[in-house]
């Protein structure tokens, strides 16, 4: 018996893999640069740049648990969601840089980030959510478009729910 591969995806997604790659690198350095140069602030641009991987990796996870294979229309999904990833926790970050500016210099830190969170923590989380609840449509495709879309709405849900998830609970936290 001999087994002869017929059509061989392995390099298609080897390929879309290191794609999603550099645009996570990208997407970091980009970040990362706007994060200085507007913040002037080193340790902001990381906090930024860790909600990347941190979403994307919490992405898999789900995957994973779910049982949704990596393909072309899945880290798609990924792909498309990663510059909504960053802006919540770059209007996180710099509303915290406002508020520490105008705070009293004997406030607590602390007290100063809590209350600029809490100022802007849940309309970030809301818009976040309603770009997640816009790919819901796509669950009630049936057949083959719902074969082919299916994993494409649920990596790119995973990865929003994520971007929703994270500014309020570990950016406020590593601010």
């Amino acid at each position: 018996t001999e087994i002869v591969p017929v059509y061989d995806r392995s390099q298609l997604i080897e390929r879309a893999i290191a794609t999603l790659k550099s645009t996570l690198i990208e997407e970091g350095v980009v970040v990362a640069i706007i994060c200085v140069v507007f913040l002037l602030h080193v340790r902001s641009a990381l906090v930024a740049i860790i909600m990347l991987p941190v979403g994307v990796l919490m992405a898999f996870g789900a995957m994973k648990l779910l049982g949704i294979g990596s393909n072309i229309m899945s880290l798609g999904g990924i792909a498309i969601a990663i510059g909504a990833m960053v802006d919540a926790a770059i209007v996180m970050i710099e509303n915290a840089h406002k508020h520490l500016e105008r705070a009293a210099p004997d406030r607590p830190r602390l007290e100063v980030l809590i209350e600029a969170a809490a100022e802007v923590g849940p309309a970030l989380f809301f818009s976040l959510l309603i770009i997640t609840v816009s790919f819901l449509p796509i669950f009630t495709l049936e057949a083959q478009e719902g074969r082919l879309f299916g994993p494409l709405a649920f990596t790119k849900t995973f990865a929003m729910a994520a971007a929703a998830l994270l500014p309020v609970t570990l950016v406020p936290t590593l601010m």
